[in-house]
């Protein structure tokens, strides 16, 4: 089987995430291409689109089985300059361009419009939306082989490290410190402006991790953390846990709702010395996440297909 994987732009390297993870774990023959990335992150890249190569690539789209678009630009009229042939397409979005405006997002194309394919799946369970599908196909990490870390609770350490504080929810995490020091001896940081190797070394420190409390979904930087156990907290909204279908019942992510502070203080400081947490954080992020066995779920679905 001959996957070829386009992605307009891979912001946060998902899907040369998911391409290593197939590669590694399967037979498939998957290729991934990509446009010329916002790579602030320097997340890995694998092959650039370009005007030089977009011969080659038209080739291998041309004797794929099964071509596989992530992210939230749909194939209309082409995709990177390249001719779409009449074959099995898989849409695999993630993030603001597909999110509804009244969720955060900036919805540039609507689900019920544009995003025509065999088979429609998403990275998270808030775009799961009615319209579109309900096949979730979590983030993949490279995590299976990563160990727990001890967690320092004398003086615990509470950190966030956003890609974009005003999309991250930084202002509640700000003022959610601030009210925790209150009530215990602890350290905070907020950092801005690494990169994703520089912030994932940084984690390895934490008692607990901030993502993101904008939109209602944990992401990459979440998983950055819980691959080494360490627990994890983010705003998971009553429609991702509704259209999750039942799935996000064992999730171990801590679920802070920014609209209140005070209940948010308590629970951090209810089970941020809890060391099972640490152990459910794992085996979740190696279950749902980790490279094996995403590379098993993509591998049932292609060959569904």
């Amino acid at each position: 089987m001959k996957v070829v994987m386009l992605s307009v732009i891979d912001y946060a390297g998902s899907a040369y995430k998911m391409y290593e993870a197939i590669s590694r774990y399967t037979d498939i023959n998957i290729q991934l291409f990509s446009g010329m990335p916002e790579n602030r992150l320097n997340h890995p890249v694998n092959v650039l689109v370009t005007d030089k190569n977009r011969a080659m690539v038209q080739a291998e789209v041309n004797s794929a089985d099964i071509l596989h678009f992530k992210g939230d630009w749909p194939p209309i009229d082409g995709y990177l300059g390249l001719r779409i042939p009449d074959k099995p397409i898989v849409l695999t979005t993630s993030g603001s361009f597909f999110r509804k405006r009244s969720q955060g997002g900036f919805e540039k194309y609507t689900a019920r419009d544009y995003y025509r394919a065999t088979l429609k799946t998403s990275f998270e369970t808030d775009l799961l939306y009615p319209e579109y599908s309900d096949v979730w196909t979590p983030h993949p990490i490279d995590c299976d082989d990563k160990p727990i870390l001890v967690r320092q609770t004398a003086c615990p350490i509470f950190q966030h490290i956003p890609s974009s504080p005003e999309r991250k929810g930084t202002k509640f995490v700000s003022r959610l410190f601030i009210e925790i020091k209150l009530r215990l001896s602890c350290r905070t940081e907020i950092i801005t402006g690494v990169n994703f190797q520089q912030a994932t070394e940084m984690k390895k420190i934490s008692t607990v991790y901030f993502d993101q409390f904008f939109v209602g979904f944990f992401g990459n930087s979440a998983l950055e953390a819980m691959q080494y156990g360490i627990p994890t907290c983010a705003w998971i909204s009553p429609q991702a846990i509704s259209q999750a279908k039942g799935k996000l019942a064992d999730c171990p992510v801590i679920n802070l709702n920014p609209a209140d502070i005070t209940g948010s203080v308590e629970k951090i400081l209810s089970v941020y010395n809890d060391d099972s947490l640490s152990l459910k954080t794992k085996k979740w992020c190696d279950d749902v996440h980790g490279y094996r066995a995403t590379a098993e779920r993509w591998e049932k679905l292609y060959k569904s297909l």
